[in-house]
């Protein structure tokens, strides 16, 4: 039996957020959730995504799908956005192709006209199961609109639990997708958006680089960044206000054109030191990457906890960890057994009794499995007011199959005229891992062979009136109008900042954002020898 690496990541998302920066279509993100009953406690659940419709003028959809796993079957509750037809529908019933489903559409036209919108969807479950659905969407005038609710009442779900969320995305760009569980309905612009509560901290470009298996890392979050910042000529960086800030390698394609400061020096620049180092030339490019294409699993591992029946007290919470060694993949968040499926793998058991054919449990206990290292923590929650016993569960998880390897490949990029000029100039670039596919292999390799074709000219300690706003990365623009007559962009590459005696020095070190072009030995002619009509030497 095998499978493929690509379905399973080695990390589980929690369920209750999941931010995703700049999501662009087609696009699909798929959230393994931890599992929440569907209809035996009181609180409901807040889905909400931003989105900018002011882009394109094509089909232009946001759809979120769930699948909530019941007795024996499956149970599906799909909510849609259309911003061109204005169109507002929601979903449910049992069929997992949702248009085949019981639908309920709402008609809102402000949400054709191109925009930033807040949509938030209302999802409760009556007792009998019963979905109750209410769109909520904000405008760019920031006054939200709570549209009427829609009751499911021909389609009602045994009790359950939400096994997994889909978020597709069709021509626009959306972010900040979250699902949490609330016990009120927002009812003001705050609660909506959660203005007041909460600040973006964190300004991420578009995902470059599909993955179809996480590397192995070791390390701190930060070094695991860094890594994946180097591999795919990313920077990553906190600026003077705290703010995480992510840029991928497209940051460097385009030769800017303004400045974000403008910097004098503290002095008149009488002489300035302008290098270009061959050093710096890079014209021949090479990427190793590796190809994950056809790279298969050995199939499902199983995994037991297989313990003397333990009681969870009404609103108690039951910790049990697993061993699973490092070289397979995270398990999935378990399915809460049903008749038809105790025992089997990917199942967690929960009954009313401590014998094994007491009642079954489900749609009433909350689990949660996370991984560190060798250990896979579950984490179960009862939710509801009755003492419920735990039976064991069994996770599955996937391993690659030995003779199924990743293959070593690369891509190499050159500029000849630069060649001819410079010379052969090579660069060896290893991505660690983080690089599975050609088109990404190319794109790194170009990208490296465009920044580094041609010398850029290097501005050496360049003394400047103190602006403690500059930071690395900046562009600025230099200005000394007596001495050098200096005015042109730069890249702050360095910027060392030194006190003496109560006297504040900054220094800068800078880039320029393009070349001085191919060197040229224009008015030189070659020096004649010394006796021109010499016979050759005997």
């Amino acid at each position: 039996m095998t499978g493929d690496l690509s379905k399973w990541g080695k990390a589980n998302a929690p369920f209750e957020s999941g931010i995703i920066g700049g999501l662009t279509s087609p696009s699909v993100i798929t959230y393994i959730p931890a599992l929440l009953p569907v209809n035996r406690h009181a609180d409901g659940l807040w889905f909400e995504f931003w989105t900018d419709t002011r882009q394109g003028t094509t089909s232009k959809i946001v759809r979120i799908n769930t699948e909530w796993w019941t007795s024996g079957a499956a149970h599906f509750v799909t909510m849609e956005v259309d911003f061109i037809t204005g169109k507002i529908t929601a979903w449910s019933g049992a069929n997992s192709d949702h248009t085949k489903n019981q639908a309920l559409q709402w008609t809102w036209n402000p949400v054709t006209v191109p925009g930033r919108f807040h949509v938030g969807w209302w999802l409760t479950w009556s007792t009998l199961g019963v979905a109750t659905l209410a769109p909520v969407i904000t405008g760019p005038n920031d006054i939200p609109a709570y549209l009427s609710n829609a009751v499911f009442n021909t389609t009602p779900a045994p009790a359950g639990h939400a096994y997994q969320v889909t978020l597709t995305v069709v021509n626009t760009v959306t972010e900040c997708f979250q699902v949490s569980q609330r016990t009120t309905k927002p009812a003001t612009l705050a609660e909506v958006t959660q203005s007041g509560t909460w600040k973006r901290t964190a300004g991420l470009d578009q995902p470059m680089f599909p993955l179809r298996s996480v590397p192995a890392v070791t390390g701190s979050a930060w070094d695991v960044i860094n890594e994946i910042a180097r591999a795919t000529l990313a920077t990553a960086e906190f600026n003077a206000d705290g703010h995480f800030l992510w840029r991928n390698h497209t940051r460097w394609t385009t030769v800017p054109t303004t400045a974000a400061l403008t910097v004098t020096s503290a002095r008149e620049i009488g002489s300035l030191n302008v290098r270009e180092e061959i050093d710096a030339c890079r014209n021949h490019c090479q990427v190793r990457w590796e190809d994950w294409a056809f790279v298969v699993s050995a199939g499902p591992e199983r995994f037991d906890d297989d313990p003397a029946p333990i009681a969870i007290l009404g609103g108690a919470t039951l910790t049990r960890t697993i061993t699973i060694p490092e070289e397979f993949r995270d398990p999935r968040t378990p399915r809460t057994a049903t008749t038809a499926t105790v025992g089997g793998p990917n199942r967690i058991t929960f009954r009313t009794g401590t014998g094994t054919t007491t009642g079954l449990a489900h749609g009433a206990v909350e689990v949660r499995v996370t991984r560190t290292g060798t250990t896979a923590t579950i984490t179960a929650y009862n939710r509801s007011s009755t003492t419920l016993y735990y039976h064991g569960a069994s996770l599955i998880s996937l391993v690659q199959a030995e003779y199924s390897k990743p293959v070593p490949s690369s891509w190499t990029a050159w500029n000849t005229t630069s060649q001819r000029h410079y010379g052969i100039q090579t660069l060896e670039h290893d991505v660690k891992g983080w690089v599975q596919d050609s088109a990404s292999g190319r794109s790194l390799a170009e990208a490296l062979r465009d920044a580094g074709s041609f010398p850029p000219p290097l501005l050496q300690s360049v003394e400047i009136l103190p602006d403690p706003r500059i930071e690395l990365g900046d562009v600025v623009r230099v200005v000394d109008t007596t001495g050098a007559s200096l005015n042109t962009l730069a890249w702050v590459i360095g910027n060392r900042v030194s006190g003496d005696g109560g006297v504040i020095k900054q220094s800068l070190t800078l880039r320029g954002t393009t070349s001085n072009g191919l060197p040229a030995d224009a008015g030189l002619t070659p020096d004649p020898p010394t006796a021109p009509y010499a016979p050759p030497p005997p």
